[in-house]
C-alpha cells in the first residue's frame, strides 16, 4: 500500500481544535428562514419572475454562483428544489454560448467562468440528468470554452475574456489567473463523459499536464485548483498518471497558497482559507473568506474516493474547518468585533481579517458586500457531507455525494481518529441518500452491508451506523445493499491504500 501523502501545512494544525463544532442542522434552520424573509431581500425574482440572488444581503446582482449554490442545497437538504430552477437558463448567453455568472455579460473573469459552469455540471447531475435540452446547453457552454483556450494557446495567465471580441484582457498584473487551467481541465472531463464531447478527454489530459508542470504555486482563487484536484484524482484512478500530490500541495500552502493555519489573536484560523492572490501576498494572508473555506469540500472529499493517500491530510482539515468556520459568524471564544451587526446575524460574514480598528480579528465584509449569501448556502452542503458522531472529534465525511463525474455512486465515508485509543463511533448518514439508493433502505430505514476498504471488514448497518476506528487511524467505510460486495458487483479500481467503488 503507498503512503499517505503529507502536506507540512496541514502536520501544523491541531488534532484537537479548541472550539466546538456548531450545529449545522440549527445554523441551516435559521438561514433558510433568513433567506425567505423578505426584509433581507436575499430572495428576489427577475422578469420572468423567476428566482435569482446575489453574493451579499442588499446587492442588486443576479449571480449564477449564487443560485446554484442554494439551489444545489435545497437539494442537499432533501427537499423539493424545483422552485428554483426556473432561473438556470437565463444564465445561458445565446450570444457567447456559453454559461455566464450573470445574465447578458459578454466578458467574465475567468474563475467566475469556470466555476461558475463547474457547478452546472452538478445541477445537471443531480437535477437535469436526462434533460436534453440542458446536455446541449452545457455541450455548447464546453465548446465555448474549447474555442476560448485555443484562442488563448491554453496560457490562460489573464483576467477575464471577452466572447464577443474573443480575446482576453488583464487590468492590472495582480489580477491574473493562470490556475484557471484547472478549472478547463475539470470541466472537459465533465464534458467528455457526459455533454457527448468524448474528444475533449484529451483536452483535458492535456490542461492537467500543463498545470501540473508549472514551476511554481498558481493559485489565484482556490475553485479552479480544487476542480483541478478532482479532475487529476480522476484521472489517475484511470490510469492517467497525474501528480495528486503536487496540485494538492498547492492548496495545502499556507506560504505560496490560499491555506491559513496558526493563530490570530485566540482565535485558530486552521483550515480557513484565503480569498485570492491579492495586491500583496501580506494582504492575501490577512484575512480568509467564508465562500472559499466551503466551497472545495465539494472537490476535495469525492478526490479521497480515486486516491486514498488524500484521506489522512484532507480528514484533519476537513476537522478544523468545521471548528473554526463559525469565525464567520463573529463567533470565537468570545464576540468578535463586526462591522454589520444590524444585517441578519444566520448570515455570515464574507471575510475575516486578521485586525480591523484595533481588533484582533474582525469579522466584515468585502468590496460593497458584508454578510455572504453564497458562503451561507454551503452550509446546506456542509450539513449531509460532515455528520456528526457521538464523538466531538470525529465526523463522517461523506466521499461521494459531491462526485459529479459519477454515473452511479454509493456512499463512502471517510472517518478520522485522533485520539489515543480506539473510539467507537456512531452516525446517519444524509436523509438524500434515501432518493439517491432506495436500494439501502428498508421500512424507511437504513440495512445495508458496510465495507471497512482499510482493514477489509464486513458488517450490517441497522439505521444508524457504528464503526470501530483504532488509535490514530483514518478509515474509508462503503455502504451497499445488503448482502453485497463490492468485488460481487464488479465495480473495483485499485487506487492507492484501498480499492474503493467505481461508478463510471
Amino acid at each position: 500500500m503507498k503512503a499517505a501523502f503529507r502536506f507540512p501545512d496541514v502536520d501544523r494544525m491541531p488534532d484537537h481544535p479548541s472550539l466546538p463544532v456548531p450545529s449545522l442542522d440549527k445554523l441551516n434552520a435559521q438561514f433558510r428562514q433568513a433567506l425567505l424573509d423578505p426584509r433581507n431581500r436575499i430572495l428576489r425574482r427577475n422578469e420572468d419572475g423567476a428566482p435569482i440572488f446575489g453574493a451579499y444581503i442588499g446587492s442588486d446582482s443576479n449571480e449564477l454562483i449564487t443560485w446554484a449554490i442554494i439551489t444545489l442545497g435545497e437539494w442537499f437538504s432533501n427537499r423539493d428544489p424545483q422552485w428554483l430552477t426556473a432561473t438556470w437558463p437565463s444564465f445561458f448567453s445565446e450570444q457567447a454560448q456559453v454559461y455566464m455568472n450573470s445574465p447578458r455579460s459578454i466578458e467574465i473573469e475567468l474563475w467566475y467562468l469556470f466555476y461558475a459552469n463547474t457547478l452546472c455540471t452538478a445541477i445537471q447531475q443531480t437535477l437535469f440528468p436526462a434533460d436534453e435540452n440542458a446536455r446541449r446547453r452545457f455541450s455548447a457552454s464546453a465548446d465555448a470554452m474549447y474555442r476560448m483556450a485555443k484562442t488563448l494557446n491554453y496560457d490562460f495567465n489573464h483576467q477575464s475574456f471577452n466572447f464577443s471580441l474573443m480575446e482576453p484582457r488583464s487590468y492590472k498584473p495582480q489580477y491574473r489567473q493562470p490556475d484557471s487551467i484547472g478549472g478547463y481541465a475539470y470541466n472537459m472531463l465533465f464534458a467528455a463523459l457526459y455533454a457527448d464531447r468524448p474528444n475533449y478527454m484529451e483536452e483535458s489530459l492535456r490542461a492537467i499536464s500543463l498545470y501540473e508542470q508549472m514551476p511554481n504555486n498558481p493559485w489565484y482563487e482556490i475553485p479552479n485548483g480544487s476542480a483541478a484536484l478532482m479532475a487529476a484524482a480522476w484521472l489517475d484512478a484511470h490510469g492517467h498518471a497525474c501528480d495528486i500530490q503536487r496540485i494538492a500541495g498547492w492548496l495545502f500552502d499556507h506560504d505560496l497558497g490560499p491555506l491559513q493555519i496558526g493563530k490570530w489573536g485566540e482565535e485558530e484560523i486552521d483550515g480557513l482559507m484565503m480569498g485570492w492572490f491579492g495586491d500583496t501576498r501580506a494582504l492575501a494572508m490577512s484575512s480568509a473568506y467564508s465562500m472559499e473555506t466551503f466551497m472545495p469540500l465539494q472537490f476535495f472529499l469525492p478526490a479521497v474516493r480515486y486516491c486514498p493517500q488524500l484521506a489522512d491530510a484532507v480528514g484533519k482539515y476537513v476537522r478544523c474547518m468545521l471548528s473554526n468556520f463559525q469565525l464567520f459568524y463573529a463567533r470565537g471564544h468570545q464576540a468578535l468585533y463586526e462591522t454589520k451587526p444590524d444585517l441578519d446575524s444566520s448570515i455570515p460574514y464574507e471575510k475575516l481579517e486578521y485586525e480591523r480598528a484595533g481588533h484582533v480579528p474582525a469579522a466584515c465584509g468585502d468590496f460593497h458586500g458584508h454578510r455572504s449569501i453564497y458562503g451561507a448556502g454551503y452550509l446546506m452542503w456542509l450539513e449531509a457531507m460532515a455528520r456528526a458522531t457521538n464523538d466531538a472529534d470525529i465526523y463522517a465525511l461523506d466521499l461521494s455525494l459531491t462526485d459529479w463525474l459519477a454515473a452511479e455512486k454509493y456512499p463512502v465515508y471517510l472517518l478520522r481518529n485522533p485520539h489515543d485509543d480506539a473510539r467507537e463511533v456512531r452516525f446517519t448518514i444524509a436523509p438524500i441518500w434515501a432518493k439517491l439508493q432506495p436500494a439501502l433502505f428498508s421500512g424507511g430505514k437504513l440495512r445495508a452491508t458496510l465495507h471497512d476498504l482499510e482493514n477489509n471488514v464486513h458488517t450490517v448497518a441497522l439505521d444508524e451506523i457504528t464503526m470501530t476506528i483504532p488509535a490514530h487511524e483514518t478509515i474509508l467505510v462503503a455502504i451497499l445493499p445488503e448482502g453485497e460486495s463490492p468485488v460481487v458487483r464488479g465495480e473495483m479500481i485499485t487506487c492507492g491504500q484501498a480499492e474503493l467503488c467505481r461508478t463510471l
